[in-house]
């Protein structure tokens, strides 16, 4: 397996250590505060042999608020934004030969760091992949569907366009438990909705 991989993930880590966070003053109001919930779609490519289509949802649940429901802190005091996030993936294969779909339903861990206009963000995950054996073993002469345990690694950044709203990026790479094809690479854009 290449590891080209590697290069935009080490130059996405020295973009993040070279960056000043954004601060949240104390006297600003609660509008521009950090949001507890965000939902997310996005369009994307998959390529597990073949490139295609992508369509995702997830939910951004943000985590470390303390007993009473408040903040534990400010983004300046903590310097990344963890969040759990359900998600919901889907591709169907459109080759000739092999026809499949692989239907995606899992749960992230996400850690953001927040800047002025951008939060770029670093997640590790697990799901389980409802695919169809054809697709999976790469064997036209299969019939039927399979359920398999996947996990995940992913990079992005989401860039603010307004207080509730971010279009975003993601990188990804999905390993499915008794697959052919080693990883499923994921690239895909979207927006966030903040609230």
């Amino acid at each position: 397996m290449k590891r080209w991989w590697i290069v935009p993930v080490f130059l996405g880590m020295a973009l993040v250590a070279s960056q000043p966070l954004l601060a949240w003053s104390d006297d600003e109001d609660d509008e521009d505060a950090p949001k507890n919930y965000a939902l997310g779609v996005g369009v994307g490519l998959v390529e597990a042999g073949e490139t295609e289509n992508y369509l995702t949802a997830s939910l951004r649940i943000r985590v470390g608020r303390d007993r009473d429901g408040e903040d534990s802190g400010r983004a300046r005091d903590r310097g990344i934004a963890g969040y759990v996030e359900p998600e919901i993936g889907y591709w169907t294969s459109s080759d000739d030969r092999i026809d499949g779909s692989d239907l995606l339903v899992g749960v992230n861990l996400v850690g953001a760091f927040p800047f002025s206009r951008a939060e770029s963000f670093l997640g590790v995950g697990v799901g389980v992949h409802f695919i169809d054996t054809a697709l999976l073993e790469a064997d036209p002469r299969l019939d039927g569907s399979d359920t398999k345990v996947g996990a995940n690694a992913q990079f992005g950044i989401d860039l603010r366009l307004s207080r509730s709203l971010s279009a975003f990026g993601t990188g990804r790479f999905d390993l499915v438990q008794g697959s052919q094809e080693n990883v499923q690479t994921k690239v895909y854009l979207g927006l966030r909705a903040r609230f």
